[in-house]
């Protein structure tokens, strides 16, 4: 009954959320496609010029990385060959859908956080969508989102410890194999000294994580791909049909078509992507500019790479056919398959590299996301307590069932990101953004 329940209620999040991500990019004439151009220019002029150093702000591609350390995590690996196996092949279809018209959403929503960011007497900086909220909804939703997401962030953060826990204790790794109490253990304590160190610490990470992992994953999917070139028609034919006409799968009922592409594709793409949720938009915040137009510009660039990603990864896992093996369990275990056909022992180091090094990433980012909300409940007090209750969740995670370790991800983002993409839609129809 509580699986009937929660998948009503995702279903109906997913359609929410995309209809207001396609009204999104009507009003604002699709600025995902108008603005390339200056977000490759942003881009290369924060790489290559020079900031101010503060104590709490950081470069603005240092605000991307970090953002798109939660963006570019283990569900974006994983998520695709999860959707593909419960919704068959036309759930890649939800995940280009959530990737192109959230574009739009995540715009909306940075240049919300960057204009309406609130900068505390001690230099330090409150934004995110908790401030654009109280001050252009009400202060209850500010609220509700702020506890939201902090639940979020902190279950998140453990689902992802869970997984790094359960690929570290992998029979891929023979010996190598560390226990889910040991991996639980070193994983609280990295988060807790990285956190200690703040916005600056957690940037610096993230600009050295996430342009290897994404380069490293990415070089190898499209390496398999050519591998499999002659497949690529059949595969993208597999996927149209699959969106359109329901068919029986290994599990022996019968699923598929838009529906069940809608309902799995959509929401592992809004997990992946974090479109329209707001996350996105607290790394941002602590950007280095006075240009809010410029950094929303730049946050696009973490949607469409996480999108990437998840596509590739889906494209990987139809070409190579392992999604229809009821024998290898789901997760993870499609794709370690999928590379070690093609790669060898080369694929599973590069698949586990990879999962760890994104695990670690998204930990950081919702850990640092997680507690800014925690500090704009709390005014900044309390910070120890919520170390404290991160370090258990993160620690329980990696030993717990996974199964519901997501379900709860998945009850308290449905009702987080509904009223916080209508209330972008409001904010949109009432004018709030500078004329795109």
């Amino acid at each position: 009954m509580l699986s009937i329940i929660t998948d009503t209620i995702l279903f109906f999040a997913c359609l929410v959320v995309l209809a207001a991500s396609i009204y999104l990019s009507i009003k604002l004439r699709f600025v995902q496609l108008r603005f390339i151009p200056n977000l490759l220019k942003t881009f290369v002029l924060s790489l290559t010029g020079k900031h101010e150093k503060t104590s709490h702000t950081i470069a603005p591609h240092r605000a991307l990385f970090t953002a798109m350390s939660t963006t570019l995590g283990i569900s974006t690996i994983v998520g695709p060959a999860i959707a593909i196996r419960l919704g068959g092949p036309g759930a890649l279809v939800g995940f280009l859908l959530t990737s192109f018209f959230g574009g739009a959403a995540v715009f909306t929503e940075v240049q919300l956080a960057v204009k309406h960011r609130r900068t505390l007497l001690d230099g330090k900086i409150m934004g995110g969508p908790m401030e654009y909220l109280s001050k252009l909804i009400s202060p209850a939703m500010a609220k509700w989102y702020a506890l939201g997401c902090l639940a979020l962030m902190t279950v998140w953060s453990g689902a992802q410890a869970n997984q790094l826990a359960a690929v570290l204790d992998s029979p891929f790794l023979g010996d190598f194999r560390i226990s889910t109490t040991t991996s639980g253990i070193l994983l609280t304590l990295f988060t807790l000294v990285v956190l200690m160190g703040g916005i600056k610490t957690i940037g610096a990470i993230s600009a050295r994580l996430v342009p290897t992992m994404f380069l490293l994953y990415i070089t190898s999917c499209l390496w398999i791909l050519a591998m499999n070139s002659d497949q690529l028609a059949n595969a993208f034919l597999e996927i149209f049909k699959s969106f359109l006409y329901p068919r029986e799968f290994v599990t022996g009922s019968l699923i598929g078509g838009i529906v069940s592409s809608l309902r799995w594709g959509i929401f592992k793409g809004v997990q992946c992507c974090e479109a329209g949720i707001g996350t996105q938009t607290i790394p941002h915040s602590m950007a280095q500019t006075t240009n809010a137009e410029e950094q929303a510009t730049l946050a696009m660039l973490a949607t469409y790479s996480a999108g990437l990603v998840a596509f590739l990864s889906g494209l990987v896992a139809l070409v190579t056919g392992y999604w229809k093996d009821p024998t290898i369990s789901l997760g993870v275990n499609i794709m370690i398959a999928s590379f070690e056909h093609y790669l060898s022992f080369a694929g599973v180091a590069i698949v586990m590299t990879c999962t760890f090094l994104f695990g670690i990433g998204t930990i950081l980012g919702n850990a640092y996301n997680g507690g800014q909300c925690f500090n704009f409940l709390t005014d900044f007090k309390y910070q120890r307590h919520y170390l404290l209750g991160l370090a258990v969740m993160i620690f329980v995670s990696a030993v717990a069932e996974p199964k519901l370790v997501w379900t709860l991800i998945d009850i308290v983002l449905a009702l987080m990101s509904l009223p916080h993409i209508l209330s972008l839609v409001k904010a949109v129809r009432a004018n709030q953004l500078a004329k795109a």
